[in-house]
Parts: structure tokens; C-alpha cells; sequence
């Protein structure tokens, strides 16, 4: 029997979880892509590989639940800094944020903008419904613009899509830049003027 590492055996199952997690993550920002292995993950969190199994049923069950864990305290503190504001102005600065997400956070700016098509059905639907509370939230901006007379008004599934495929390749010019801090301003504001121009009313 394994070595009980905490007060009791569900303790201990929450520290272990939380150690692959960690591990997942370093090792993540360490290659710089998905491309990791269950064995690299255990060998990180100083575990067996069996061990890691009884956790995670595969790497798209792991990736998925490194986003689960975190994604969505992120996306509550970033709309809560934007409540003040409303219609167009909230919808660029929810896209840019979204955007910047890439540089704040590399790991899951990662996971979420270029790593997302390579998993399991399975495993990208649980990925959008940790942050299905933020593209609720650009649908409600986009609404109240067009209502507001600010964009022009088009079917909502559309214009999601525009906007989802928009600021995946913003966040993707980030990624393969050699210093997407350093780069983000002209993205951001190349990001605002295509959303503009595209949405905008006629």
C-alpha cells in the first residue's frame, strides 16, 4: 500500500491530484506544446505511472482538467475588472483580454488557442464549457451594441464564429512570437480594428 502523504486517504488523494496537475503544467511551459507524455507527467510528479491512471484516463483527460482546475477563476476575475463597461467597448476589451490571455498565462493560452483541435471531442467540449461563461458574456456585448445602433446586427452564431476565428489567429500571431509581451500592443489594436470594421455597421 502506497505511502499516505497527507492527514487521510482523501487528502492525500486532493494533494496527489493537485501534484500531477502542477506537473502537467510545468511541463507544459517547459516543451512549449501538448507533445508530453503520462510518463514524463508522473515521472514530474514523482509518482508510477499506474499511480497517475488511477487520476486521469489519458493525456486529453489531464489537459481537460488542467483547464477545468484554473480557467474558470480566470475568467470570473477578468470579467469582474470589465463590469463598468458595456456594449462595444466591453466586447474589444473582453477580445483583447481573451487575447492577452496568451501572454498572461502562456500554458493555457496555449491549450486554448492552438493545442484545443488536437484532443478528443470529449475533451474540447469540456474545455469550452469552462469558459462558456466568457463567450456568453461577448454575445451579450455584441447584443447590446447592435441594439445601441454601434454594430451592425447579423445571426449570433455567425458572428461568434467571426469573432472566436478572429481572435484565435491574434492569439496565434502571440504564440509564435519570439516576444509576444513585446508584440501584443500592435496586436491588440489591429485585433480592435478588424472587429470594428468587420462588425460595424455599414
Amino acid at each position: 500500500m502506497p505511502r499516505i502523504r497527507a492527514e487521510n486517504i482523501e487528502a492525500h488523494k486532493l494533494k496527489t491530484r493537485r501534484e500531477i496537475l502542477e506537473a502537467t503544467r510545468d511541463l507544459l511551459a517547459e516543451i512549449g506544446s501538448a507533445d508530453i507524455s503520462l510518463g514524463e507527467v508522473a515521472h514530474e510528479a514523482g509518482i508510477g505511472r499506474t499511480t497517475l491512471y488511477e487520476y486521469f484516463r489519458d493525456k486529453d483527460d489531464l489537459i481537460a482538467s488542467l483547464v477545468e482546475e484554473h480557467l474558470p477563476g480566470v475568467i470570473d476575475d477578468l470579467i469582474a475588472r470589465l463590469d463598468a463597461t458595456q456594449g462595444t467597448e466591453r466586447l474589444v476589451e473582453l477580445a483583447k483580454a481573451t487575447v492577452h490571455f496568451v501572454v498572461s498565462d502562456p500554458v493555457l493560452g496555449l491549450i486554448l488557442h492552438r493545442e484545443l483541435p488536437r484532443l478528443s471531442a470529449h475533451a474540447q467540449e469540456r474545455i469550452r464549457s469552462a469558459h462558456s461563461e466568457l463567450a456568453q458574456d461577448m454575445v451579450g456585448a455584441y447584443r447590446v451594441s447592435v441594439e445601441r445602433g454601434e454594430l451592425r446586427p447579423m445571426a449570433f452564431d455567425i458572428a461568434g464564429r467571426f469573432m472566436q476565428d478572429t481572435m484565435m489567429s491574434a492569439a496565434r500571431v502571440l504564440i509564435s512570437a519570439e516576444d509576444p509581451e513585446e508584440r501584443y500592443p500592435e496586436v491588440a489594436v489591429e485585433l480592435e480594428r478588424f472587429l470594428i470594421g468587420g462588425l460595424g455597421t455599414d
